[in-house]
């Protein structure tokens, strides 16, 4: 007898589990899945260089400096370090972005207002600094200022102030030593023209006649330099004009009186001549006051005759 074999039913296939939240969808039926990514190339397959460079063949040949990526790396850092770096900061030049020069004026501290400089820069030492040294600086720091960049620099402003301490200090110094050669110059003209005691007794007449015509302001003006480097008061020429003055008037007091202030002695004289004879009319006591014996119209009268005998005699 013949017994039929039958086949087990055949259970349906286990449904596939769900994909993970966030996993990518399983790929769509009948579609192969992407590849996965190649790993990155390593070692000598991997052309770094050239991938950097791209079509620059010349930066691709300045590559083959370095052995690897590392290397190159720390170059790019220690150059970038440079470059950042406030003393190592390029000048921006006449073609420079306002970007760049802000930049600059930034990170070298150039003030906004170049009154905001701080002046390091001292005079040298006994110097005194006039009002003019003042103005001058404070022109040339504005002139340094405008022009910016490398000009600007506070390290700059300073070394300019320096440098005109210096060249004053130089100056000075030079013009004390012309001084001093051109007053032993003049020292022996005087010797020559007016020896022994007339030498002494002009120089008298010019100090007093000096004295008296300028006043005050002798103290001063005697001081101020010819471009010779000869002072006023040590040039002989003006000595010799000055004793001329003093020989004439300095022995006489209406004439030193008439003539202050550098006016004409004589002039003046005459004026106040006629003054007084104008009030013989006008003002009959006035006039008789300053025409009594020894007034002041008989002291004119004398003054002007002893001036005419001076100009006869010379």
């Amino acid at each position: 007898m013949t017994t039929d074999v039958v086949d087990p039913p055949v259970a349906d296939p286990a449904p596939a589990p769900a994909p993970a939240k966030g996993a990518d969808p399983a790929p769509a039926k009948g579609k192969a899945p992407d590849p996965a990514p190649a790993p990155a190339p390593s070692g000598d397959d991997y052309d770094w260089r050239g991938k950097l460079a791209g079509d620059d063949a010349k930066f691709r040949k300045e590559l083959d400096r370095f052995t690897d990526e590392p290397s190159f790396a720390n170059a790019y850092k220690e150059v970038r370090s440079k470059a950042t770096d406030p003393r190592r900061l390029m000048i921006p030049g006449e073609d420079a972005s306002d970007e760049d020069r802000a930049a600059y004026a930034k990170a070298r501290k150039i003030p906004d207002d170049p009154k905001k400089y701080e002046i390091k820069a001292k005079p040298p030492e006994g110097y005194e600094v006039t009002e003019a040294d003042k103005t001058r600086l404070e022109a040339i720091t504005a002139r340094l200022h405008k022009r910016g960049g490398i000009h600007a620099d506070p390290e700059v402003v300073n070394a300019v102030h320096e440098l005109y301490y210096a060249e004053q200090e130089e100056a000075a110094a030079f013009a004390e030593a012309t001084a001093i050669r051109q007053r032993e110059l003049t020292q022996g003209q005087i010797a020559k023209l007016w020896p022994g005691a007339e030498g002494k007794r002009n120089i008298a007449f010019a100090q007093a006649a000096a004295e008296h015509y300028f006043g005050e302001a002798w103290a001063d003006i005697k001081d101020m330099q010819f471009a010779d480097g000869s002072l006023f008061g040590d040039n002989f020429k003006v000595l010799q004009a000055l004793a001329k003055v003093g020989r004439d008037h300095v022995e006489d007091p209406i004439f030193l009186e008439a003539g202050r202030n550098g006016s004409d002695p004589a002039n003046n004289l005459e004026q106040r001549k006629m003054n007084i004879l104008s009030m013989k009319y006008s003002d009959p006591k006035k006039f008789a006051e300053l025409t009594k014996p020894g007034g002041e119209l008989e002291q004119i009268y004398a003054a002007l005759e002893r001036h005419n005998e001076r100009g006869q005699a010379a």
